[in-house]
């Protein structure tokens, strides 16, 4: 197949990114197909370790940073992830390379054949096998993967790792994974598997509670960010944000204050207090694996190959600051919980700064939620929308949610690139969230519009 016939392929399957799951069936979430096609492609997963990483917010920027710690270990590292910003290969990478188009096409075409024995296989199946495959064929080390949706029954719940990530857990896709908190937690806590190490972030306690159950039921040893490792923010500015962490109860001196070799200063790049619990809980995990790490060639182990992977780290769309004066900012909020942390880290980094909003969402959101959780920072509000989802909420009515919760100077641009026109000219502060998708195309038009040397990557 060539790229693009590879893509047409991938998206006429059973595709809950762009039509709710709702329309295709409470069956279509199984394990039995993706099982069924990876036996017949040789189960290319079992020939690498991995790390599984599930979590509402926060586990795209956790795989992003495992795994350019793991590279800097000097180990061949995959990377899967989902969705993507602006083009389908940032969704397969090795080593930091995204998958080549041909590379996308060929094993489109085997996943294609083997999908002969799972009707029904979906888009986000096919695409797991895809990776999978990729990195056998690439022959890494390890893989970091991050889970679609939930976890209990995502598509990469097929693999036994050396340890599992749960990352923050909040209110999304309750229509899928629960009205509350307990029941999402037992949904995400699916990952855990017997006697595989697990590394939570700290959690609210109904889900913590879930967590702490799962993972003594299944012998899992349960490290805690928050209660066994904890982080203290240091200076920060535009580019990077420094912090400190220690190891819990370890005997210490004057003369020794850092017992284990991974405590002690760290830097980032990735912007908000968010992110320092993270890459907390990259450190963690490495400390936990580290034997299975000098197993497979962690050759350069050590403290500054970790803080190199950390500081080098970087995941697009997330907090990333396009424009420094005057401000023009990309974040991927999708959810309450993650635009009242966008919230906190404008607040953080631009102290006293109030913000022209440009905003879109999908349908299965709580638009007036991150509406109401944003705008005592913003001056006005942009309505707009993702150009080619069916997913995606008219920005019309987005406006009338925004009337309703009494949101005054707000505007309906439903064209993406005349909502970024009207911005860009201003002189105000100016933060684009919303979608994943919808921040990977405000990139690309404000690329496009503004003629930036080094344009993202895009089909």
């Amino acid at each position: 197949m060539l790229y693009t016939e590879a893509l047409e392929y991938l998206y006429s399957l059973a595709n809950y990114e762009r039509i709710p799951i709702d329309a295709y069936g409470p069956e279509t979430l199984n394990l039995d197909r993706m099982r069924a096609v990876l036996a017949r492609l040789g189960n290319p997963q079992e020939r690498y370790r991995t790390i599984h990483v599930a979590g509402t917010k926060g586990k795209g920027s956790t795989c992003a940073l495992m795994a350019s710690c793991l590279k800097q270990l000097g180990l061949k590292v995959g990377l899967y992830t989902s969705p993507h910003l602006s083009s389908f290969r940032e969704r397969i990478q090795v080593n930091g390379e995204l998958i080549a188009p041909e590379a996308v096409g060929a094993l489109a075409q085997q996943v294609k054949q083997a999908a002969e024995v799972a009707p029904g296989l979906t888009t986000f199946e096919a695409i797991t096998a895809m990776g999978f495959l990729h990195f056998s064929r690439q022959d890494v080390d390890w893989a970091v993967i991050e889970v679609g949706l939930g976890g209990r029954l995502d598509a990469t719940n097929v693999i036994t790792p050396q340890a599992t990530i749960i990352t923050s857990i909040s209110y999304d896709h309750q229509h899928i994974l629960g009205d509350t908190l307990s029941e999402i937690a037992e949904e995400k806590a699916g990952i855990i598997k017997p006697g595989v190490p697990v590394i939570s972030q700290s959690q609210p306690a109904a889900a913590m509670a879930v967590i702490e159950r799962a993972a003594q039921e299944r012998g899992a040893p349960l490290t805690v960010v928050g209660r066994h490792w904890r982080w203290t923010p240091g200076p920060f500015s535009l580019i990077k944000q420094s912090f400190e962490v220690k190891k819990v109860s370890l005997v210490r001196s004057k003369e020794n204050p850092f017992v284990n070799d991974l405590e002690g200063w760290y830097e980032i790049a990735l912007l908000g207090k968010h992110q320092i619990e993270n890459a907390t809980t990259v450190i963690a995990t490495i400390d936990v694996i580290r034997d299975a790490l000098l197993a497979t060639g962690a050759h350069d182990f050590g403290a500054r190959a970790v803080r190199d992977g950390l500081r080098l780290a970087t995941w697009p769309g997330r907090f990333e600051i396009l424009r420094a004066d005057p401000p023009l900012v990309a974040d991927g909020a999708h959810n309450l919980d993650s635009a009242n942390k966008l919230g906190a880290t404008l607040a953080e980094v631009f102290p006293g700064r109030r913000w022209v909003f440009i905003f879109g969402t999908l349908k299965d959101k709580d638009a007036e939620g991150m509406i109401k959780a944003l705008n005592p920072r913003a001056t006005r509000w942009i309505f707009s929308q993702q150009s080619d989802s069916p997913r995606a909420v008219p920005a019309e009515r987005l406006l009338a949610i925004a009337a309703q919760a009494k949101v005054a100077r707000a505007v309906a641009l439903p064209s993406l690139a005349d909502a970024l026109d009207v911005a860009i000219k201003g002189d105000e502060p100016v933060c684009i969230f919303g979608s994943v998708a919808f921040v990977g195309e405000a990139r690309v038009k404000w690329a496009q519009l503004t003629g930036a040397e080094k344009l993202p990557v895009f089909d």
